[in-house]
């Protein structure tokens, strides 16, 4: 649901609540029909659950963004760097096909980033357990150091891709959790509205104290 309908429905529904609890009038006639102080007090409870619910909504939907922001701009650097050992991998094994395709060197990358993290994978780390190549990548300024450094950068795309992931999961609970209790005080208001109606026939002025329309 649309959290400003929400937000909107929310302010009608504690108008009409706090008019009750200021208005002994409005109280006696509604407690005639059954809606005394306590079961008003009872929409009131509803009511702070679903702000409570927003609140918390707002927050994991903030936690989503900067999760997915931190993600997109570490794999963004880390694919470049990858992109810049690859080529130079390419220039430093030219003409050895058998070299390039152990490090899976060869051809297109693969966009999907399941796909590129297995790319990855598999040229940092064959390439970081042969001697033979590391002493040819050392004469580009490749050191062992900074392609352990560029691999650890690697598995960490995929942790943070995980914690997106995990962020991402836990804004859309969030929702379904704030809808659900709206749905609850909802349907506490609706009936609420209607015995008002009822219980405040002949009191029309009372009615938009609570702002509720006389039909």
């Amino acid at each position: 649901m649309n959290g400003k309908i929400i937000a909107n429905e929310l302010h009608k529904i504690l108008s009409s609540i706090l008019g009750v609890e200021n208005n002994p009038e409005i109280q006696e006639k509604l407690s005639m029909f059954g809606y005394t102080p306590d079961r008003i007090a009872e929409g009131k409870v509803l009511y702070e659950n679903v702000t409570h619910l927003m609140t918390i909504q707002v927050e994991e939907y903030s936690n989503q963004y900067i999760a997915t922001d931190e993600f997109t701009k570490f794999w963004k650097r880390v694919y470049g760097n990858y992109m810049i050992t690859l080529k130079v991998l390419r220039v430093a094994f030219n003409g050895q096909i058998e070299m390039l395709q152990r490090f899976n060197a060869t051809g297109k990358r693969n966009k999907s980033l399941s796909g590129w993290l297995r790319d990855a994978i598999i040229l940092y780390s064959n390439l970081l357990n042969n001697t033979e190549a590391l002493n040819v990548m050392s004469k580009y300024g490749y050191t062992s150091e900074k392609l352990e450094k560029e691999f650890q950068e690697v598995t960490e795309v995929e942790q943070l891709h995980s914690k997106k992931l995990s962020e991402k999961g836990a804004a859309q609970q969030s929702t379904i959790e704030r809808d659900e209790a709206f749905d609850t005080l909802y349907k506490w208001y609706r009936n609420f509205r209607a015995i008002a109606r009822i219980a405040l026939h002949d009191k029309p002025q009372l009615l938009e104290t609570l702002g509720i329309v006389k039909k």
